[in-house]
């Protein structure tokens, strides 16, 4: 589910099981368990670029699926702080194509730049930073065809991998009719200034959903989760927020009181499979551990019922894995590199291999490096660094591919 390192998308596929009666009315036993999981694999199109992107979120807009991601590689196009895909077939939820892909192979970003952070990041001293508007919350439609993202913005500087948290900005999103041959291209327009800032819960980032003529939103601070709700048709405005305090909505931000605690992603839905009318949550806790949580209430505000339901694993693929880490030897990756897995699009080596790889056995890298920085003690530093590295591309390969 999540992930330090960044990966490709992949779908799942869950069977609950629902045999086991709690009740002599036919719902589901609570808490329920999984009976089966299927992995139905890369979310890709034939006749695309296979890029990498980390995090993600399905949204519905104007009747039509949509995948929102974080950073895209783009390969030796660079990076799109986010992106979206349109999905082609409900039938066939892995197939979603990116609208506009210029000709160098750059996905054009739903949320993007102004003029003043485009000259901002022109400047000499900042040539090794970028923005990025990340969409962990998804969109909320108000009419069909025209909907709101709030977007978390980050200053990023790769020299030094810092990343500084800027606050939540919103934007409305509308939906083209046509566009690539394909209906459903979607436009974006940034409101002015952000909506809310660090020292406060980034409300909208989290989750958000349409309740009635509400629109409600979870936002983190810290390892503490709030919710807040606004008029549809006021989003844009903040006097008309509303904040949970426990007992009652209220609008004052400082009084906001917490709903939960200790989870990264997740969403949270209306479902009458084990009860009528209840309100369901599924989603990950922000530990890495990739520990799927289901939870239920009775309202939005809680309290909730958490459970862990399924501990999620990627998708073991050793002929991609072989490929990449070999290219990686083969093109005298350093050890630095390996442990940046980002630079190497600089390379032109194929990241998603490598990510994976890496992610899937760093435990046994770290080891691995430890062993070998002692075996190194009588060479010198630079000559130890280039032979640690080739020594511990070999180590990966081997056990990630066998």
């Amino acid at each position: 589910m999540n992930s330090p390192l960044s990966q490709h998308f992949s779908g799942t596929q869950t069977t609950l099981s629902t045999t086991q009666r709690g009740r002599d009315n036919g719902y589901a036993k609570w808490p329920p368990v999984v009976e089966r999981v299927d992995n139905l694999g890369y979310i890709e199109v034939p006749d695309q670029p296979f890029y990498s992107h980390d995090i993600g979120r399905s949204s519905e807009l104007g009747g039509r699926i949509y995948y929102l991601n974080g950073d895209t590689m783009c390969n030796d196009a660079g990076i799109a702080s986010n992106s979206y895909q349109l999905v082609l077939d409900r039938k066939r939820a892995t197939e979603a194509r990116y609208l506009s892909i210029d000709k160098e192979g750059f996905v054009e970003p739903l949320i993007d730049k102004d003029e003043e952070e485009t000259h901002y990041l022109s400047l000499p001293e900042n040539k090794t930073k970028r923005v990025a508007f990340w969409c962990f919350g998804g969109i909320v439609e108000i009419s069909p065809g025209l909907g709101w993202v709030w977007y978390q913005k980050y200053f990023i500087d790769h020299s030094d991998n810092s990343h500084d948290l800027v606050g939540v900005g919103l934007a409305r999103i509308s939906q083209d009719k046509h566009a690539y041959g394909i209906a459903g291209q979607l436009s974006s327009a940034r409101m002015p200034g952000l909506m809310f800032r660090i020292n406060e819960p980034l409300f909208g980032s989290f989750c958000t959903l349409v309740d009635g003529d509400m629109v409600y939103l979870w936002g983190q601070k810290d390892s503490d989760i709030f919710l807040a709700r606004v008029p549809k048709a006021n989003c844009q405005h903040r006097h008309m927020y509303q904040y949970w305090n426990g007992s009652a909505y209220i609008s004052q931000i400082t009084e906001a009181a917490s709903i939960l605690r200790d989870f990264q992603h997740g969403q949270f839905f209306q479902s009458d499979l084990f009860g009528p009318h209840l309100w369901m949550f599924i989603g990950c806790t922000r530990w890495a551990d990739s520990q799927v949580m289901i939870g239920m209430s009775c309202r939005l505000e809680g309290p909730w019922d958490m459970h862990p339901i399924h501990l999620a694993t990627g998708i073991k693929d050793p002929v991609n894995y072989r490929k990449s880490l070999e290219a990686c030897r083969d093109n005298g990756l350093t050890l630095d590199e390996l442990m940046n897995p980002r630079r190497l699009s600089v390379r032109g080596i194929d990241q998603h291999g490598v990510e994976l790889a890496v992610n899937m056995i760093r435990d046994s890298l770290a080891i691995a490096r430890k062993e070998e920085m002692a075996d190194q003690h009588a060479a010198s530093e630079e000559s130890s660094q280039t032979h640690l590295g080739e020594r511990l591309i070999r180590k990966i390969i081997k056990h990630a591919c066998g």
